[in-house]
């Protein structure tokens, strides 16, 4: 499989932790309830949890001429307290008209370089409805659905889910 060619363009991307850059939260608000409403304050709660270990928020962003920094994409990176090796990427958007220009690729390669290299774990899982060939061109494979919120078996069978997982280079 052949990645997608990098977004043609002149703009500096920087993909930073959100608990770095608090001033870019009301952003990263408005694009996630963009594409999953929520309220305000859960989303802040959720955000303001961001720290160099886990759960932690990445935020890709841009400048425009104005100098100004603008929030195109987020991802949030939570524990799985089952399995200590591994990581659960809960979320991952990006602004929609950006979408198609590899921003999302991006992003993700930044998370996995955190994942594998920063925290040293060994396996990202994430779910998806709608964006499994995405994550197939990123390599993530096919698995089953596994246990996010705790150490009891029960799994999380959502029908709707399409659960996939990516093992770190060691």
């Amino acid at each position: 499989m052949t990645l997608p060619s990098p977004p043609i363009t002149s703009e500096p991307y920087k993909v930073v932790p959100i608990h770095h850059h608090r001033e870019l939260i009301d952003q990263c608000i408005a694009l996630i309830n963009s594409e999953w409403p929520r309220s305000y304050t859960a989303r802040l709660w959720s955000l303001e949890s961001s720290k160099e270990t886990l759960p932690t928020s990445f935020v890709l962003t841009t400048t425009n001429g104005k100098d100004e920094t603008i929030v195109l994409a987020h991802a949030k990176l939570s524990p799985i307290p089952a399995d200590r090796e591994a990581v659960f990427v809960e979320s991952v958007v990006v602004t929609q008209e950006r979408r198609g220009q590899g921003i999302g690729r991006l992003l993700m390669q930044e998370v996995e370089k955190h994942c594998f290299h920063k925290l040293h774990l060994k396996k990202i899982y994430l779910s998806t409805i709608d964006q499994e060939a995405f994550y197939a061109k990123l390599g993530y494979k096919l698995c089953s659905a596994i246990n996010i919120f705790g150490s009891r078996p029960t799994l999380n069978k959502s029908t709707k889910k399409i659960w996939m997982s990516k093992i770190g280079n060691s």
